[in-house]
């Protein structure tokens, strides 16, 4: 069993995932460059760009800061990583958060992108978490 194996499966066990196909991927990727600044030279979000951002130390202060912030956390969310030939998954932020460490372990960057709801949080390989609102 691979790690993206076993990511579905720890968030099928809190909730609802859905492993989205190749064209449907390539879909949101798409709107996700489109919308969030991105620093291309170094391949991660540009949140010297973004007003409203916060530096996650402890991940259940994203769900804190998302409430602050008045989002609606049942809004689906896609979450991917940086290796562009896994497929994104769509779920629900509260879920991803219940195993961050089973989504994390995937691959080097993971990327939580919730266009309804307009932020992005960004897990970097060299340890910094962010929260921006776009």
């Amino acid at each position: 069993m691979t790690l993206f194996d076993e990511c579905i499966e720890a968030l099928k066990r809190d909730g609802e995932v859905i492993v989205l196909s190749e064209e449907e991927s390539n879909e949101v990727i798409k709107e996700f460059k489109e919308k969030v600044p991105l620093d291309s030279f170094v391949g991660k979000v540009d949140f010297n760009q973004i007003s409203r951002k916060k530096e996650i130390v402890d991940d259940e202060d994203i769900l804190e800061e998302l409430y602050k912030n008045h989002v609606n956390v049942n809004e689906p969310v896609y979450v991917f990583w940086f290796n562009a030939k896994r497929p994104v998954i769509k779920t629900s932020i509260k879920n991803v958060i219940s195993v961050i460490e089973d989504v994390i372990s995937v691959d080097f960057d993971t990327w939580i992108f919730c266009p309804k709801e307009r932020y992005v949080v960004e897990y970097y390989h060299e340890g910094e978490t962010f929260l921006g609102f776009y």
